[in-house]
């Protein structure tokens, strides 16, 4: 038997098991935080897990595109040099840390060049695989929430000295309210625009429900980028001669729009009392000024970590990146939470690289299709979770954005690319 005959059966198995592994992605995030919980461990139930699509992933590019996997290898060695020069002064923990850091910043492409090769070689089973993957993702998302409001699971923000809402952070049982408003904005973007062309009262129903889990999550990313991604793509999702034809439609809404914001602030005071949140916003204004607010002090903690950066280690050091545990030997908390600063600092020059290379990638392949309302809604997504990977982090560090992300991409790029309205069978 052949090499060619061998990786090609290797793809074949690989691709039939991950139509099966990879529709329940969220919902196996959600059990492990259940786990968590219940019995105080989630038995590596998720880390596994994830470790499995990613090794399949690469057993099915190894055909046809072994090129690109040697990359994706040669990239988790640089990640991974600088942290590695601790490791022998730290605790084991900590190298397994920066190697899962590791992979889950080379995941969001991976998984994407995987998708992609696969709408090539079956487009049918890929779409298919896609809308099954979504749709469970959204019920999960769904009944977790019912199960946050109804008091199971975790919340973001009680006991929290300045809020005074019980119902506000609500997030079930997912760990990371940041990462599951990421979640909640790729699932949102993918399902709306899927749905506009053919299902208008569909797109209402989902409006709806994004807008009340983004409320109740109560973060600066799902409130702001649900609410963008609600209003903005059915306008994208429109032709040329639309915004020709109802071109004074558009300017009054966005005027309706610009007052409804103006309302807003005015009146902002008293929405910040009745949501609750108005004593814990002055507190963090009084200690930190609007920077704090917006940037929830991170640009303070990262002023703290660069501070650390440079007088512990030297130039060469800080290049290479000094990984979790050396950050961690000097500081209690080590994340920033802002991407780039972040991998800088982890994972130095290469981080940064890759985080670049990332939003490119996926930036060039939204562009290229942005004269379709798909490649346009795309264009959005991927812009707005690059301003929030900026600012707030929790985008190329995320464990549970890194397969919705890219399949959402591969999943509108071929809707773009092939033309298709069938949003029936979504």
């Amino acid at each position: 038997m052949t090499v060619q005959a061998i990786s090609s059966g290797l793809q074949r198995g690989s691709d039939k098991a991950l139509r099966w592994l990879i529709p329940p992605f969220l919902l196996i995030d959600c059990v492990n935080g259940a786990l968590l919980q219940l019995s105080g461990s989630s038995f590596a139930l998720s880390a596994v897990y994830k470790l499995t699509l990613l090794l399949l992933m690469v057993l099915s590019l190894l055909h046809g595109q072994a090129k690109k996997t040697a990359l994706f290898a040669m990239s988790l060695l640089l990640l991974l040099a600088g942290p590695a020069l601790n490791w022998p002064e730290l605790a084991p923990r900590w190298a397994i840390a920066d190697m899962q850091l590791a992979l889950k910043l080379i995941s969001p492409l991976l998984a994407f060049y995987y998708l992609h090769s696969l709408f090539q070689r079956a487009p049918a089973e890929a779409r298919q695989l896609c809308h099954l993957t979504l749709w469970l993702s959204a019920t999960v998302l769904l009944a977790n929430t019912a199960a946050g409001l109804a008091g199971f699971g975790f919340n973001a923000y009680q006991p929290l000295e300045g809020v005074a809402q019980s119902f506000l952070g609500i997030k079930g049982y997912f760990y990371s309210t940041n990462e599951l408003s990421a979640v909640l904005l790729v699932l949102t973007c993918a399902l709306l625009a899927l749905s506009w062309p053919a299902h208008k009262m569909r797109y209402l129903l989902l409006s709806c429900c994004s807008l009340l889990i983004a409320l109740l999550l109560l973060t600066k990313t799902g409130l702001f980028g649900v609410l963008l991604l609600v209003v903005l793509i059915p306008l994208l999702m429109q032709n040329g001669s639309f915004w020709y034809q109802y071109r004074r439609w558009v300017v009054g809404a966005v005027v309706l729009m610009l007052l409804a914001q103006l309302l807003v602030i005015v009146n902002g005071e008293t929405l910040l009392r009745m949501l609750g949140i108005y004593d814990k916003l002055q507190f963090v204004y009084q200690q930190r000024g609007i920077s704090g607010i917006l940037l929830s002090s991170r640009d303070y903690y990262a002023g703290r970590i660069w501070q650390v950066m440079t007088e512990q280690y030297s130039a060469w050091q800080q290049l290479l990146g000094v990984g979790q545990g050396g950050v961690a030997l000097y500081l209690k908390k080590y994340f920033a939470e802002l991407d780039w600063f972040d991998l800088l600092v982890l994972h130095g020059i290469a981080g940064v690289l890759l985080w670049l290379l990332t939003f490119a990638e996926f930036l060039r392949h939204s562009v290229q299709c942005c004269t379709d309302g798909y490649g346009r809604s795309l264009l959005l997504l991927n812009l707005l979770l690059l301003l929030v990977s900026s600012v707030a982090g929790h985008i190329l560090t995320s464990g549970m954005l890194w397969l919705p992300w890219a399949l959402c991409n591969a999943l509108l790029l071929h809707q773009a690319t092939s033309g298709h309205t069938e949003t029936e069978r979504a």
